[in-house]
């Protein structure tokens, strides 16, 4: 099931409250059931460093999601550390905030997205339009992911309320 898209804010983190959830559902929605032998460091430099851009989906004003946004190259993206709340899975929150993401990728300017997809995410990036495949990123493949990206069209993206960059 699906809701209107229109329910949907994807913006910038932006408060202490903000910053919250983005850990908390990075932690028990990632980390715990599909990283569990990596722990989740809130303060990892990586996460400040310049083009990577921190977000939080909104559904009806709540926060139920993450992505980080990644400015590769002039071109190319990466999305990070995919994220729904654990309680809201499985509702096609997910394929919201993946469609939000590019169109916040393409206002940046990027064409090409890549993901590094665990493995019992692969079908649901398949599904998406995304492929396997030799796609460039700024590091190897870690450990146990699966390398997918997708090519967006190239024209110009148009204005949207809900996708805040």
């Amino acid at each position: 099931m699906t809701a209107p898209t229109d329910r949907y804010v994807l913006r910038p983190v932006k408060s202490a409250a903000d910053w919250s959830a983005y850990h908390a559902i990075r932690r028990h929605a990632i980390f715990a059931p599909l990283l569990p032998g990596q722990a989740y460091d809130e303060s990892d430099p990586d996460e400040h460093r310049p083009g990577r851009l921190a977000h939080v989906l909104l559904h009806d004003g709540e926060v139920v999601g993450t992505v980080r946004i990644d400015l590769i190259d002039e071109r190319q993206a990466g999305l990070r550390l995919i994220g729904i709340r654990q309680d809201l899975q499985r509702r096609g929150h997910g394929a919201v905030l993946l469609a939000l993401a590019e169109r916040a990728a393409h206002a940046f300017g990027r064409t090409d997205i890549v993901i590094n997809a665990h493995p019992t995410s692969l079908k649901f990036y398949l599904a998406n339009g995304y492929a396997e495949g030799d796609w460039r990123d700024a590091s190897p493949v870690p450990a146990g992911l699966i390398r997918v990206g997708k090519r967006l069209r190239r024209e110009k993206p148009q204005p949207e309320a809900n996708a805040s960059v």
